[in-house]
């Protein structure tokens, strides 16, 4: 079962004005909407039935009540939820429901345009003249916070999906990877290193490193988009050391210069740790693998600008060759890369981060110096 976001939910609630006050006022006319429960469901199928697609549905397998039953439910429940969380998680379901038996959304929210002309001929019909517009306002709002829901569950649902469907495509290529590696090493080993096939079990044990490295990465993206961020208070240059570490660990980066310049001021960032560990490294990792070879350099630097107060500018220089615009508009696509071995997922997932973190992120050309990643990153309190 895909968890809840209970306080996000909540929250919406409160921006849509969805308050004690208005939950008061609707009190009094409660009964009048939940007795009308029935005709609500009779509606919603009139309505439906005469739509082509979902009317052939409907005169086929809506022989045992079972949707109208459902309806009904649905609209009482709209009027009479006692649990706030027991209210989200039902809609929750409901939404994620909608995925299992491959509804598409546009009909569900058809079905919100449609509940929302039967309340309002209700409100004009049966509510008295000096309350109809508070009434009208707060069902509305109502109407909207479960859609939110249910959308939100929808799409989480569907993403899900998505991402099992390529996560079980990853792990099967790696498994048939790793056995054709080993077999290729073996071979390899029995085979002078004189002997051009030698030179081709090379290749194919490289290009087999690359397609490992790429379902590492989309194993990443894919925890990154399926995971709530769980933001709090960290260390920003404790985040940077442990990405510059890891990288100047490989041999190919040893010899690469990193100097670091952090603001002393702005220290704390207001993030999930795990998620900018991983936008960091690949930023890096991207600059180190595109440093200008006789001059290997880059400089980390921060700054909070008074311009853009809550925020703190972090820019990752490196010395490589600037990018062209055309290159820049592409370098967050997945699988585009300018590196023969790329895999072309660092920089997506780098971005994906970002945004999951309402951070933002940019790459700069530096003409006839080279090229900076620029991060606009939230302040800790």
């Amino acid at each position: 079962m895909i968890p809840v976001p209970y306080q996000k939910f909540i929250l919406f609630k409160e921006k849509l004005g969805l308050g004690e006050e208005e939950f008061e006022a609707l009190d009094p006319f409660r009964d009048i909407f939940i007795n009308r429960k029935d005709d609500f469901s009779g509606y919603l199928y009139d309505f439906f039935l005469k739509i082509p697609e979902t009317g052939m549905f409907l005169k086929h397998y809506e022989t045992t009540g079972f949707l109208k039953n459902a309806w009904a439910g649905w609209f009482e429940s709209l009027f009479r939820w006692n649990s706030e969380e027991d209210f989200i998680k039902y809609l929750w379901r409901i939404g994620i429901r909608h995925v299992e038996v491959n509804l598409d959304q546009r009909y569900s929210n058809l079905a919100f345009s449609v509940s929302r002309q039967f309340c309002e001929n209700i409100i004009l019909k049966e509510i008295p003249a000096g309350k109809r517009d508070a009434i009208f306002g707060t069902v509305n709002r109502l109407i909207d916070f479960c859609m939110l829901v249910e959308t939100d569950a929808y799409i989480e649902a569907r993403a899900r999906c998505d991402m099992e469907i390529v996560m079980g495509v990853a792990d099967r290529v790696r498994n048939k990877s790793v056995v054709i590696s080993g077999n290729i090493k073996r071979l390899q080993r029995k085979t002078d290193i004189k002997d051009p096939i030698y030179d081709v079990y090379e290749s194919v044990l490289s290009d087999s490193s690359a397609c490992e490295r790429m379902i590492t990465d989309v194993r990443v993206y894919v925890d990154i988009s399926q995971k709530e961020p769980e933001l709090r208070e960290t260390a920003l240059e404790m985040l940077i050391t442990k990405a510059v570490g890891q990288l100047k660990s490989k041999e190919a980066f040893r010899n690469v210069t990193v100097e670091t310049a952090l603001d002393k001021k702005a220290q704390m960032i207001f993030v999930d740790a795990k998620d900018m560990e991983s936008m960091f490294y690949y930023l890096l990792e991207n600059s180190f693998e595109a440093v200008d070879p006789k001059n290997p350099y880059i400089k980390i630097s921060s700054i909070s600008e008074p311009s853009f107060p809550g925020q703190i500018r972090v820019e990752i220089f490196n010395t490589g060759v600037p990018l062209r615009e055309e290159v820049i508009a592409r370098i967050f696509s997945p699988f585009f890369s300018t590196k023969p071995m790329g895999t072309g997922f660092g920089l997506s997932i780098a971005r994906l981060a970002a945004i999951k973190n309402f951070a933002k992120l940019s790459i700069k050309p530096v003409p006839g110096q080279g090229t900076k990643a620029v991060i606009m990153l939230p302040l800790a309190d």
